[in-house]
Parts: C-alpha cells; structure tokens; sequence
C-alpha cells in the first residue's frame, strides 16, 4: 500500500516536473523570439540612418562604400556645399515658417474645437463629429488638383506675390487638413475630465471662458503637446503637395522636402552625400522635438485613447 502511495507521488512529481519544464521552454522560446524580432526591428530602423549619416561625410559623391567608414571622409565638405552651392538655407526657412505657423493656428483651433465638441450639445452635433469621420477617410492626395485649380482660379500664380501667396495658401491646406482628426482626438482628451469639475465652477460663478481657460486648458496640455507636436512635424515630411504647388517657382521657393528631392532626381547630376547631410541637418529639429517633449507624447495619447 505505501509503495502504491510513494509511485503515486512519484508520477504527480514527475508530471508537475514535466509541466513546468514545458512551461519554462514555453516561456523562454518565447522571450526570445520576442527580443529577436526586436532586435531585427532596430537593426531595420537602425540602418538607413547609419547609412545616411556616413553618406553625409563622404566626399564621393556615393551612398555606399566599400567600408562602413567612408575612405574619403570629410567633416565638412558636404556642409559647406548645402550653403554655398544650393540655397538650403531658404529652403530650411521656407519649411520650418510654415510648420511653425500651421502648429500655432491648428493647435488653437483644434482646443477649441475640442471643447466645443465635448462640452456643449447642440442639434447638429453628432452629424458634425460622423463628418469629421468621413472626411479623414478621404486620401489627401486625391484633392491635389483640385487645390491646384482653386489657387489658379483666384489668381495666385498671376499675382505679382507668387511664392508668398502660394505659402499662405499651402499653410492654410496644412492647418484644416490636420483638424479634423486632431479635434476628434482633443474632445476625447476632453472627454475624460469630469464634466463635475465643470459644475462645480459654476456653482461658484466662473464663467464659460474661465472654466475654458482657468480649469480645463491645464488639464489637457498634455494633448495639446501632442497635436501640436504633429501640426510641426506634418509640414516638414511632406513632398507631395509643395512639389505639385510650387514645381514652377523658383529654387529659393522650395521646401527642404522638395529641394533635397532635387539633388537626386538627376542620375547624371545627381549629389548624394549632399542630399545626406541636408537630409541629416533636417532630421535634427524632429528629433529634438521628440527628445524634448516625449513624456508629453505618451501621456497624451494613452490617457486621450483610454478614457476617451
């Protein structure tokens, strides 16, 4: 009888052994194809910046060579040549204005449209909101003629003010393209302060701007960072609409997008470690911002996503 007990025993040790040698297996193969598709993923991302930055001080005009550290390196030549040779200096001012310019005028009127949306009920409201939906659902780039027919119609490209009028334009296309998901994401930022905070204001009489301005634009700054964030970074990456706006003005009208395009369109004049460190000094300002202001990124976006 205990000899019967004692196998007994022995077999539910050996199966709980065998368990959790499965579990431990299970856990480990896991773990690391986990890191190993992490690990991939840097090495992809990782790369073409390792490419680029070793391109931009390479003085022979190649995005490779036969070494990861260029024979021919220079600190500087590349550099020089951005503001000696091509106007980069205008294009780095045209690009930066405009993003500066399309963040101050989305962000404002995005948290105030936010607010509208979250905090006031109105007949036409929920229609407003589906079409906001519907609109984001439309592919940018199918209105690029129509944009340009709307700038030629109203005289743009005939006025004596081409390029700063062609800007205004474009800053504009800029500010109400990024409203409409940028005003669905602030109402849900909006949306999880407690509309108690809103009556208990009033009960001791702010006002509807004080409660705007006093309790609910400090609570939301995190969004704002975050839409603001991305009105700034729009401008800069973008080479479809300036090239298609401004393809005929002159080469110090040009976005950095659509000027650095340039310097590679041409096989046969094409400059590449040129176009690798404008591409390197560009990058710079995007990754300052992101450095910067990183906590704000994450904080806005999972609080928006979770309790809008």
């Amino acid at each position: 009888m205990d000899k019967a007990i004692n196998l007994n025993h022995q077999a539910k040790a050996k199966a709980k052994a065998t368990k959790f040698n499965r579990h431990v297996v299970t856990k480990n193969l896991g773990l690391f194809f986990s890191y190993a598709f992490l690990i991939s993923m840097v090495i992809v991302i990782i790369y073409p910046i390792l490419v680029t930055l070793m391109s931009a001080f390479n003085v022979s005009n190649s995005l490779y060579s036969t070494s990861f550290f260029p024979e021919n390196f220079s600190l500087t030549e590349n550099f020089v040549s951005l503001f000696t040779d091509i106007p980069y200096l205008s294009w780095y001012r045209n690009t930066f204005l405009v993003s500066i310019i399309t963040m101050v005028l989305s962000t404002a009127i995005v948290t105030v449209s936010g607010f509208v949306y979250s905090r006031y009920r109105y007949q036409s409201r929920k229609s407003a909101l589906m079409s906001l939906l519907i609109i984001q659902i439309i592919p940018s780039g199918s209105g690029l003629i129509a944009l340009y027919a709307i700038a030629s119609s109203i005289g743009i490209y005939s006025s004596e003010n081409a390029t700063l009028y062609t800007y205004i334009f474009m800053i504009l296309i800029y500010t109400t393209g990024g409203i409409t998901m940028n005003t669905i994401l602030m109402k849900g930022y909006y949306d999880s302060i407690p509309r108690a905070l809103d009556e208990s204001a009033k009960i001791d009489g702010a006002t509807q701007m004080q409660i705007f301005t006093e309790i609910l634009l400090p609570l939301v700054k995190p969004m704002i960072m975050v839409i603001a964030i991305f009105c700034f970074l729009g401008p800069i990456g973008d080479i479809i609409m300036p090239k298609f706006l401004i393809a005929s003005m002159s080469a110090e009208a040009k976005t950095l997008a659509v000027g650095l395009m340039g310097l590679i369109n041409n096989i046969k004049e094409s400059s590449y470690n040129v176009f690798a460190a404008g591409a390197v000094l560009a990058a710079i300002p995007p990754v300052v911002v992101f450095y910067k202001f990183q906590d704000y990124i994450v904080g806005g976006l999972t609080s928006g996503g979770v309790k809008g």
